[in-house]
């Protein structure tokens, strides 16, 4: 396997589960969480409903996105051991 493959097979898991849905969402939910949660604690209220309403949106683009942009099928791929 070439350097290539491995770099772009360590990105792909790097954004999506096991299963191959993305994460990018669900990572963005639990930075924001984290983010608002300690903006809440130091009594930043406003602060903390602005990181949490990014989370949300984060949330919200990733949805509409994967409808539209990436929908399920078969890809044409690049590795040089046959898989996909």
């Amino acid at each position: 396997m070439s350097l290539r493959d491995r770099a772009r097979d360590a990105l792909y898991s790097a954004m999506n589960t096991d299963d191959g849905t993305p994460a990018s969402a669900r990572r963005a939910t639990q930075v924001a969480s984290v983010a608002a949660h300690a903006a809440a604690q130091h009594g930043h209220a406003g602060t903390a409903a602005a990181i949490a309403t990014l989370g949300a949106a984060a949330v919200a683009a990733e949805g509409a996105l994967s409808v539209y942009v990436y929908p399920p099928g078969d890809y044409a791929g690049f590795r040089e051991d046959g898989k996909q």
